[in-house]
């Protein structure tokens, strides 16, 4: 076989899988080769075909069975090698293998009854290859060539007659059978599939759990060193500097002890200002590389989530601006991950989309994220949430009235900025939200005195 309905990766090399597969072209080399001794060697007093008939027949079986070996073994370097040709190539392949070799059967079918059975493969093969309802089809034409042509075939020779009972009730159970193996296998296929997105899933998650703990580790030694520096080293600078500060003040002291305070003074405030730098970069809560991590873990976890539910998505993640993400403070890179985050909880609940893309840009005044999705989309009509409309029905939030669109709103209303909602239906959904890069959204500005 050249071609299949779908494409095929780890989950058809489990054991039970492999074994029907393997079954398939054994039953097709037993069923070709019983067909071709009992040709030779009829039972009971039907006469032996002419030798040249037979010869024919020979040499059209072994055409058959180079044929299928060519189109099998084909099949098995691609699915031990893991590499499938392109699809557009791989149909015509496969349908010109899968037509060559039925014509063949056809054509000893025609010159010999007893290759009736070699039809049960093929309807595998069909059911294999087309699906579910075209499959059935094929099946149901195959069975009536079975006992079609030896029927047409003996009308010929000795006249009209009925056709024999047995030949059609015969392969018309196996045909039967056919169909609920295959019905079968697809659903061990389906189970084998969803079996591999649930263990990915898992992986990442544990994978996630990992990287999670590490950077909770990182974080709490942080803190802990940051409380260290402040309650010893920072506490001491502070104190030489307001004792120095204090003894410098004094008027009996001489000049060269005036200059030596003044120099200690100096030293203790420089230190000082060292520790402080280090207590408020170990003290922050998240690292300032942290949020291009964040929202690629993000983004992949919803990915892999959406695959386990059977609804693939494709998200970009695209960066524009002038500033790097490192530059910004806690609060604002808080409100980014979480309009990211409510915003691909909305994808993921109700857009059915197939492509996401998220653009975080960040400029000198203004910080920008936009989410876009081409999903179902959803009708705009005028008030549901304060700034921008969305009925109890329709609201990307849920149909009981969500609030994750309203809390995000309230947050970026700290931060002074904004949230919008734009969507048609049948045309996607953006969700853009903009935070001005002021004062008023930064971080307050860390206290001179301890």
């Amino acid at each position: 076989m050249t071609a299949t309905p779908t494409s095929l990766a780890a989950p058809e090399r489990s054991p039970v899988l492999r074994v029907l597969r393997v079954g398939l072209h054994v039953m097709f080399a037993v069923l070709l080769g019983l067909g071709l001794v009992r040709a030779f060697f009829p039972s009971g007093a039907v006469a032996a075909p002419p030798m040249h008939r037979m010869l024919v027949v020979t040499l059209l079986a072994a055409v058959l069975a180079l044929v299928y070996v060519l189109g099998t073994s084909r099949e098995y370097r691609w699915y031990r090698h893991d590499a499938k040709p392109a699809h557009a190539r791989t149909k015509i392949l496969g349908w010109a293998w899968l037509g060559t070799i039925t014509v063949l059967w056809l054509v000893l079918l025609f010159l010999s009854p007893t290759f009736v059975w070699v039809a049960f493969p093929l309807m595998f093969l069909y059911l294999y290859l087309l699906g579910n309802v075209a499959g059935v089809v094929a099946v149901v034409l195959l069975w009536a060539a079975t006992w079609l042509l030896p029927w047409w075939d003996a009308v010929r020779a000795t006249g009209p007659q009925p056709p024999d009972l047995a030949t059609i009730i015969g392969p018309g159970i196996g045909a039967v059978l056919a169909v609920l193996i295959s019905a079968a296998y697809r659903h061990l296929l389906a189970q084998a599939v969803h079996h591999q997105r649930v263990a990915a899933a898992l992986q990442a998650a544990q994978t996630d759990l990992a990287a999670t703990e590490h950077r909770a580790g990182q974080l709490e030694e942080r803190e802990r060193l940051a409380r260290e520096i402040h309650d010893t080293l920072a506490q001491g600078f502070s104190s030489i500097v307001l004792v120095s500060r204090a003894a410098r003040q004094s008027h009996e002291l001489s000049p060269p002890t005036q200059q030596s305070l003044e120099l200690i003074e100096e030293t203790a405030a420089a230190n000082l200002t060292e520790a402080r730098g280090l207590i408020q970069h170990l003290g922050t809560a998240d690292p300032a590389d942290s949020l291009r991590t964040q929202l690629q873990r993000l983004t992949k976890r919803y990915e892999t989530e959406l695959a386990v539910r059977h609804q693939p998505v494709s998200m970009h993640l695209r960066w524009e601006g002038e500033t790097s993400p490192t530059q910004l403070p806690s609060p604002i890179s808080a409100a980014v991950v979480r309009t990211v985050q409510v915003g691909l909880g909305n994808v993921a609940a109700h857009a059915q989309a197939t492509q996401v893309v998220i653009t975080v840009g960040i400029w000198d005044d203004e910080l920008t994220v936009d989410i876009f999705d081409n999903g179902v989309g959803f009708t705009m009509p005028e008030a549901f949430y304060p700034g921008f409309t969305v009925p109890p029905d329709q609201h990307p939030d849920g149909e009981s009235g969500g609030y994750g669109l309203y809390g995000l709103r309230q947050r970026l209303a700290v931060l002074n900025g904004s949230l919008t909602v734009e969507s048609t239906p049948g045309e996607g959904t953006v969700v853009a939200s903009r935070i001005p890069l002021t004062s008023a959204s930064t971080l307050p500005a860390v206290q001179e005195d301890l």
